[in-house]
């Protein structure tokens, strides 16, 4: 039961298609002044909202359909145009100035489908399929976004850094005039998250996009109006089925190579006047992107492993810009603080892991927007890779700045906790000296690690480790203990000296051929002990001294005193 929140106190019930559109004797609710909620249904577990708070009816309506983690009717297009085609009766009935409205689909921050309807075609909604492509003429008038980067941060052909000139026959700026490029604009919905992927692969490997799974998922996706119209006609199916390849071979032709875009929904904090930003918080480092496709060779979830994913720490704006920014986001005393961040991935396709339903991706960010709402039409502010990089050593700073008051504030109780705890957590802490104290860090086990790398194909797993090297040199440095595994320094200038007891920290990778064959450790930190099983290496004291002198040294860019 869809409950709608259009009409005042003496709305009646009635009856649409057959399902009871129950009218909820409450005034229009708005969440904010550039949007209102006029349509939920506690059963189906959804909200609509439209855009424009209590001015939401205009000739074009924005919408946005939000479905909880309860709701049934995720990852189905079908059942959510269902949905959207009980509302046409109150679009007739209390907005009837509107001609075409735009819906958008919400799971868990993320936009998941696009939908389009107009009052002549009888507010049948359709999901909408991007263009294959854009006319020069057409080109925005903005510099480019931060996805129209190239990976080294330059602007390719067609994305043009300065504003459009408004002829549409400028002169280009080299001599000898080259093809003219497709304009590189933001990404359509169609184009993002789960779809991003789909697109991401068949770049990749062109046979991908010829199986009918995948162009099946295509379809219902962003051709349902035709996808359902066809019905159980073969001949039909087989038609769309080749207009979904062809869609999805115009589409990535499009996208850079080896880029994902992925949009998640979150919350801005307060405004930092130090920074001169509205801080936003990232969790984790893995972006999962969910789909709701199942065949052959097709994943139902594909994670992205992002580690700098959280240096978008926040959005530039200046004190007066934001006093304005945030007098437009109150209503009645509450801040609507909810954003969009729209984020473009480079994503090594060789960095593939995992089985065929879950397949994951290491990724780079290589450039983010943050949007007021969720149409994502005009951004708050745009990141490319140097604002990023600012951004990161920002933080880092910030965060070395916090440990180093914290160990200075916590010394003598941490010093007093190391003097208790067993030598593997003591020396485990050395090694980690970039690390707040961890009483539940200690070395690690190499069989237990030499497992979990096998379980995952043999990929990297981070270890500390106490190792007898057999010998010296850069790169495979046999040990005696603990035996089978060999070591290389990440660094290139980095070597370890004569055979002896080292505390070691990297990635250790596990071969998956051969009888037991020795691991390889990437080392990125080595202590050369002084004593004999590196019993140098559990004085809590020095422990403590060595933790704060790097965070010295990381908040000010100086060694400490």
């Amino acid at each position: 039961m869809i409950r709608s929140v259009l009409h005042t106190p003496g709305a009646r019930q009635r009856l649409v298609a057959g399902v009871a559109l129950a009218m909820a004797l409450i005034p229009m609710a708005a969440r904010a002044d550039d949007e209102a909620l006029i349509a939920r249904s506690s059963a189906r577990h959804i909200e609509v909202y439209a855009a424009g708070g209590a001015n939401w009816c205009q000739p074009s309506l924005h919408l946005r359909m939000v479905l909880t983690s309860e709701s049934a009717d995720r990852g189905n297009p079908a059942a959510q145009v269902e949905l959207l085609d009980k509302m046409r009766r109150e679009f007739e009935q209390t907005c009837p100035t509107a001609e075409r409205a735009d819906a958008n689909v919400s799971e868990d921050g993320n936009i998941t489908g696009h939908f389009h309807a107009e009052r002549s075609s009888g507010w049948t909604f359709a999901a909408v399929t991007p263009p294959a492509s854009t006319s020069p003429a057409s080109s925005s008038a903005e510099p480019p976004p931060p996805w129209a980067l190239s990976p080294d941060g330059s602007t390719p052909q067609g994305a043009d850094a300065t504003p459009a000139q408004p002829t549409p026959a400028a002169t280009p700026p080299e001599p000898a005039p080259a093809p003219a490029a497709p304009s590189i604009t933001i990404p359509p919905v169609g184009d993002q998250n789960y779809w991003g992927y789909l697109l991401f692969a068949g770049k990749n490997d062109p046979s991908f996009l010829a199986n009918p799974d995948v162009q099946r998922c295509w379809a219902q996706g962003h051709m349902q109006s035709e996808w359902f119209r066809a019905g159980s006609d073969d001949f039909r199916q087989h038609e769309i089925l080749e207009k979904a390849g062809q869609d999805m071979q115009a589409q990535s032709s499009v996208i850079g190579p080896n880029l994902i875009y992925a949009s998640i929904e979150t919350e801005f904090g307060h405004y930092d006047f130090q920074t001169g930003t509205f801080p936003i918080e990232i969790h984790g480092d893995t972006l999962n992107l969910s789909g709701s496709c199942a065949g052959d060779g097709i994943p139902s979830r594909v994670p992205l492993h992002v580690p700098d994913m959280q240096s978008i720490t926040g959005f530039a704006m200046s004190p007066e810009d934001a006093r304005n920014f945030e007098r437009k986001r109150e209503n009645f005393g509450w801040m609507n603080r909810r954003i969009w961040v729209l984020m473009t991935f480079e994503v090594n396709p060789k960095s593939a892991s995992g089985n065929g339903g879950q397949t994951a991706y290491s990724a780079t960010l290589r450039g983010y927007a943050v949007y007021g709402n969720s149409h994502m039409e005009t951004p708050i502010y745009q990141a490319g890779p140097e604002q990023i990089a600012a951004q990161r050593a920002q933080a880092a700073k910030v965060a070395a700045e916090k440990r180093q008051k914290q160990l200075m504030a916590r010394r003598d109780s941490e010093i007093q906790q190391l003097s208790n705890a067993p030598p593997p957590v003591r020396m485990a802490n050395w090694i980690n000296d970039d690390k707040p104290v961890e009483l539940f860090r200690s070395l690690n086990n190499i069989r237990d690690t030499r497992f979990a790398s096998m379980q995952n194909n043999g990929s990297p797993v981070e270890a500390s480790f106490l190792v007898q090297t057999d010998g010296s040199g850069h790169k495979d440095v046999a040990t005696t203990w603990p035996g089978h595994l060999d070591l290389t320094m990440a660094d290139e200038k980095a070597t370890f000296g004569d055979a002896g007891w080292y505390l070691v920290r990297g990635t250790l990778s596990t071969p998956t051929t051969g009888d037991f064959p020795d691991a390889q450790m990437t080392v990125v930190r080595a202590y050369a002990c002084k004593q004999a099983q590196c019993a140098d290496a559990t004085d809590p004291t020095e422990i403590e001294n060595r933790k704060i002198a790097n965070a010295t040294q990381a908040a000010t860019g100086a060694p400490a005193p």
